[in-house]
């Protein structure tokens, strides 16, 4: 039983009325065919290529969807003994000429979706007419064109008889036309393929797999054709792949076995994590817990309590799901180890086109690592030791270079014996991949050889390594790092990331500053990094990076885009689409263009200018257009729609279809200079339930929270010191505008407990949502005068509500730079405060703190020892009063800066 598909012809045989193959549509409806239906068609296939002169060792190429049809007919190809050649689905005509004439096929299985590209690359061959590869339609049809009415019922021919080394399939890893290499992968390749995996995983015709990977790709292949199918199980597809469709098919169709890459287990980490997140701090906290204990226990133990304390999250990706296998990139180990907290038995594999597949396994029962696994059984791994040299990696690993030996290796690269030789070598095949072997023989994969980020201190980086932890925000869906190096110096200076954010979750939280966004993510996670790992420029992209079938970003075609880019002289603009002329057109929008243009000192506006990206706006600045745009129109853009606004045409086609609440033109005239937003947007009524609970008298808590305050400011001059200057300058009466600089979350807390209790009791502070979502902290919110809004989604709400306080002479601290300062120095300042200030005739008070950053910095945990150590004493100091003139926006916020910049150079001396 040396041909393959002789396996499956048994499986046929055993349980011929069995499901083999199901099909769900987009209907939801479901093709189902049997092991007897399957194997009639795969014989009428292999007689019909009989019939046409197809023998064995002649290819035939398939470029096709994952369906019944293209099994059929792949099986019918291995049944006489011919080699099947699946094509990448992606491919354009060109590289599908490419790999036909590379690999001689002399005919190409197709369906109706890709028949032009077929034909084009059929008809572009430079062979003549009677050379040219036969065309059929495997599934569709087309006038002229052969297709599956053609295999008429015969007598099928039996399975041919193989010698193991004769091929059976080859896989191109490369369809570009400069160097395609096709994997010739035999019939024993196959057989010791299937051997290994059945000696480690457990699979039988009871058993349900979702197929969702490519078949054209050696995993797929294996892990949803050739297994499967050889024990009888069923194999269920999808017509359109989608996260919904993928969820609802795990359970609809009763799937146990689901073998994908590491970006599907990516989102179902992400969507469990988000839940919690939506349901406060307890149920994050709790979910945490479960991870951690479970993790702990499944180690110690073996049994899996997540399973059943997390049932209703097992439920939903199928009551009878029992395996999930994954391979073909590298599985972020944080995401690895969550999953496995959480109760799920994830078999992580590692493998080559190269290796039929998979060459390791994570074994069922083997306790949470972060390997691939041990090889398969007649499987041996070798690591080649790298340059005595060179430094390893910047962890001080001892890695180097994965070499295999076995049965599952190709016998060769196709009419490449140069490639072959180069990749072959005693025996073992040279991956390119690094790795190191644990005392348990698990294989570490660390990086790439191609793709080490070699720096010019001689430090060895692994990029996915870096990526994976900037990949923990929430914010960032994809990324890619890269070393950019200096003209003329080799080695690369720099880490360089091209970040994709993700849009669903900028919507749901109503982000618009994205840059903003972006750069608080990237500098807090770069802290928790050695200083050569942290990403030191990057660019932002709203495409999706470009990626290989099995997930793997194409790193090299990013840095030909980042090369071309740099080395392009200034780009001219663009010439103008007729989609955006023709939306120039309607009456009016010409003018509200210049006047954007007018606002912005630029001489042309482009409609898909994104506000931020482009044109450089920052939140305020993104008010005070859209108010003039407004007084213009006499509109008033709804807030929900406000947090939707991204580029140029948005916002016009916002303010355009946003209610009329006054006559246009009656709204003062505005030129590029006008200050105008804000007195209209300041001059707004009042949120009455804001006041009411400024003024609600709160004696009991305050006296509370004012002596627990001094009894920690008391401990705090016992432990590191604390001593407060300058109480004098904040006023006694009238509205105020505290500004300190932000070093720490303790701020708040240390800057009211340098203040006496009257003026305490006076306090109103302006904070995130995002801190105040369950009920205890929105209660403390309440009761220490803060008022949640959400600053990214809607600026304007945050203004007014600060506006709100001062009119009731309320004192607002507000933290000008917006955020906490990432290494403890003073950042640019935005003009809030000034604004407010001219506007509401309130003062500001600039405030300098020191030594709270020591305690507790951004994105890293709290410092006890320096808390007890008394080497950062903390220090505040008030400054002198200041106050804006109307207008003068900037330049207020320039001389804030300066005032508690001054005030920061002798508390530090002092300090």
């Amino acid at each position: 039983m040396s041909n393959f598909a002789a396996r499956i012809s048994a499986a046929a045989a055993a349980r011929p009325g069995a499901p083999a193959i199901e099909k769900i549509l987009n209907d939801n409806s479901v093709e189902t065919m049997t092991y007897g239906e399957l194997e009639g068609l795969a014989g009428r296939v292999a007689a019909w290529l009989l019939g046409r002169g197809i023998a064995g060792g002649d290819r035939v190429a398939i470029l096709a969807d994952n369906d019944a049809t293209w099994i059929a007919g792949y099986l019918g190809i291995l049944r006489i003994g011919a080699v099947a050649v699946p094509l990448d689905t992606a491919y354009k005509t060109g590289q599908v000429r490419t790999v036909l004439e590379h690999s001689g096929a002399r005919m190409l299985f197709t369906a109706s979706k890709y028949l032009d590209t077929a034909r084009a690359a059929i008809d572009s061959l430079n062979v003549g007419a009677d050379a040219q590869p036969g065309l059929v339609l495997l599934s569709g049809s087309a006038p002229g064109i052969v297709d599956a009415t053609a295999f008429t019922p015969v007598t099928p021919p039996a399975v041919r008889d193989m010698d193991g080394d004769a091929p059976a399939v080859m896989l191109y890893t490369s369809g570009t036309t400069a160097d395609p290499k096709g994997v010739v992968l035999t019939h024993a390749n196959l057989d010791a393929e299937r051997e290994g995996a059945f000696a480690v995983v457990r699979v039988t015709e009871d058993d349900a797999i979702l197929g969702v990977l490519p078949l054209f790709h050696a995993l797929a292949q294996m892990a949803n054709l050739l297994l499967p199918l050889a024990v009888g199980a069923r194999v269920v597809f999808l017509e359109t792949v989608s996260s919904s469709a993928l969820v609802g098919a795990l359970n609809a169709r009763g799937i146990s076995i689901f073998a994908c890459v590491p970006q599907f287990f990516y989102l179902i980490h992400q969507r469990i994590t988000s839940e919690a997140s939506k349901k406060g701090a307890l149920a994050r906290g709790f979910l945490r817990s479960v991870i951690t204990a479970n993790v702990w226990v499944r180690n110690l133990t073996g049994l899996n309590p997540g399973k059943v304390l997390l049932g209703r999250i097992h439920r939903t990706l199928g009551s009878r799901m029992r395996l999930f296998v994954t391979g073909g990139s590298k599985f972020d180990p944080a995401i690895s180890r969550d999953l496995y907290g959480l109760g799920f038995t994830i078999l992580n594999a590692y493998g080559l086109t190269e290796t039929s597949g998979g060459a390791t396994i994570v074994r069922p029962d083997d306790r949470f690592n972060a390997s691939v696994g041990q090889p398969f059984p007649g499987v041996e791994i070798r690591i080649l030791a790298r340059d005595s040299g060179s430094d390893q990696d910047s962890d001080g690993q001892d890695d180097g270079e994965v070499l295999i030996r076995g049965p599952i290796l190709m016998r060769e690269y196709f009419n490449r014996p140069d490639a072959t030789a180069e990749a072959l070598q005693d025996g073992w095949l040279h991956t390119g991949d690094l790795g190191r072997l644990d005392d348990k023989g698990r294989l570490f994969i660390t990086g790439r050889k191609k793709e080490i980020i070699v720096l010019s201190s001689g430090k060895n980086l692994y990029p996915e390594e870096i990526e994976a932890h900037y990949r923990q925000s929430a914010f960032i869906k994809e990324l890619c790092i890269l070393g950019l190096s200096r003209p003329g110096e080799p080695a690369a200076e720099r880490l360089h990331a091209v970040v994709v954010p993700d849009e669903a979750v900028l919507r749901e939280k109503g982000v618009v500053n994205l840059r903003e966004l972006i750069r608080f993510e990237v500098e807090t996670l770069s802290v928790q990094l050695p200083s050569h790992k942290r990403i030191l420029t990057y660019d932002i992209s709203l495409e999706p990076l470009p990626r290989t079938t099995t997930g793997k970003i194409r790193r090299h075609e990013i840095q030909r885009t980042l090369g071309d880019r740099a080395a392009s002289r200034p780009a001219e603009a663009r010439e103008e689409s007729a989609e955006d002329r023709g939306w120039r057109m309607p009456e009016g929008r010409s003018e509200t263009l210049a006047l954007i243009a007018m606002r912005l000192d630029r001489p042309d506006i482009r409609p898909d200018a994104n506000l931020e990206l482009d044109l450089g706006l920052d939140s305020m600045e993104r008010v005070e257009l859209l108010t003039v745009l407004e007084q213009r129109r006499g509109t008033r853009v709804p807030d929900t729609v406000r947090a939707t606004i991204f580029t140029v045409k948005q916002l016009v086609e916002a303010v355009e279809a946003a209610p009329v609440i006054a006559t246009p033109g009656d709204a003062p005239a505005v030129d590029s200079s006008s200050e105008l937003p804000w007195d209209t947007l300041l001059s707004a009524p009042a949120d009455l339930e804001i006041v009411r609970d400024l003024q609600r008298p709160k004696w009991f808590f305050y006296l509370a929270y004012y002596i627990v305050l001094r009894f920690v400011s008391l401990m705090c001059k016992i432990t590191p010191g604390f001593r407060v200057d300058g109480r004098k300058y904040i006023p006694a009466t009238g509205p105020c505008v505290i500004s300190p600089n932000h070093q720490s979350y303790l701020d708040p807390f240390f800057l009211s407990a340098a203040l006496p209790f009257a003026t305490v009791r006076q306090l109103f502070f302006v904070g995130a949502t995002e801190y105040f979502e369950t009920p205890f902290s929105r209660w403390f919110a309440r009761s220490v005068n803060l008022i949640p809004v959400d600053p990214d989604a809607n600026l304007v709400n945050a203004m007014q509500a600060g506006a709100a306080g001062l009119r009731v002479d309320k004192i607002l601290v507000l933290f000008p730079e917006g955020e906490r300062s990432i290494d403890g120095e003073l950042k640019k300042l935005r003009k809030g405060a000034s604004i407010l200030s001219a506007h509401l005739d309130a003062p500001i008070v600039p405030v300098a703190i020191e030594g709270l950053y020591e305690l507790w910095p951004r994105g890293r945990p709290f410092n006890w020892r320096a808390l007890f150590g008394r080497r950062h004493p903390i220090r505040i100091e008030f400054g002198p009063a200041l106050t804006v003139r109307r207008g003068a926006y900037v330049e207020g916020t320039a001389v804030l800066r300066e005032g508690i910049a001054k005030m920061l150079t002798p508390v530090r001396r002092d300090a």
